[in-house]
């Protein structure tokens, strides 16, 4: 019983601290890689790098930062090569969410600029179902939706997410912008013909976290952008 109690306190404490977490990235790539397109040599080289980095989330009950928190240093790909390849997986940018002014900002290069892009924290129709497993300790939830990354018309642009999120941890936060779960996702799964996921490999509780949303870059609406994007897909 005084063991059960110790845990209950300290988890009442972690309640009113920050955490850091360290999420690592793992491929589970369902077809044969197509190394004759630029594509395929891109995800050649994340299968091969990025399960070598950490990638960081920082938060509190109502703030959140997400990043790559060790920078690709392989001399042998220039910094463009680089950029794609963190593109595959949705980690070429820095992701802020703020729970009380309803706000999510995207920090990220595209079509040669630095962008803010700016849109609402709740986005994500998730669909929580009763199917439950143990990550790291933590008793996790599944929840699960589907979206389309470009031209709703094109079924390649398909994906399933799969988070794992544990209310024993509750933050409404985790990794690449996914968000809005009654409870922090400890693994995140992305699953399309490459699939990929994101499975936190660390977690510490901290005092006196400092979360600072992003400054630089053009400020633009997640609708503009993607009429931006479109435009410059079309042009292409």
């Amino acid at each position: 019983m005084r063991f059960i109690l110790l845990i209950l306190i300290s988890f009442q404490c972690f309640s009113q601290k920050g955490i850091e977490v360290i999420y690592k990235y793992e491929s589970n790539f369902k077809k044969e890689i197509p190394e004759q397109i630029l594509y395929g040599k891109f995800l050649k080289a994340a299968k091969k790098i990025l399960p070598n980095y950490d990638f960081k989330l920082l938060a509190d009950m109502n703030e959140s930062i997400y990043y790559l928190k060790k920078e690709l240093d392989n001399d042998a790909y220039p910094q463009e090569f680089k950029e794609m390849i963190l593109r595959t997986a949705n980690s070429n940018g820095i992701f802020y969410s703020d729970v009380s002014n309803n706000k999510f900002i995207e920090q990220k290069n595209a079509f040669g600029k630095l962008y803010k892009i700016i849109s609402d924290f709740e986005t994500f129709d998730w669909k929580i179902i009763n199917e439950y497993k143990k990550i790291s300790g933590f008793k996790c939830k599944k929840a699960t939706f589907n979206y389309n990354v470009g031209n709703k018309k094109n079924n390649n642009q398909n994906r399933e997410i799969v988070a794992w999120f544990t209310p024993e941890i509750n933050y409404p936060f985790g990794p690449i912008g996914f968000r809005g779960l009654p409870g922090l996702i400890l693994e995140l799964n992305v699953n399309w013909d490459y699939s990929y996921k994101f499975e936190m490999s660390k977690i510490e509780f901290v005092d006196n976290l400092e979360i600072n949303a992003p400054v630089e870059g053009e400020t633009i609406k997640l609708q503009d952008y993607e009429k931006l994007n479109r435009s410059a897909v079309f042009q292409k």
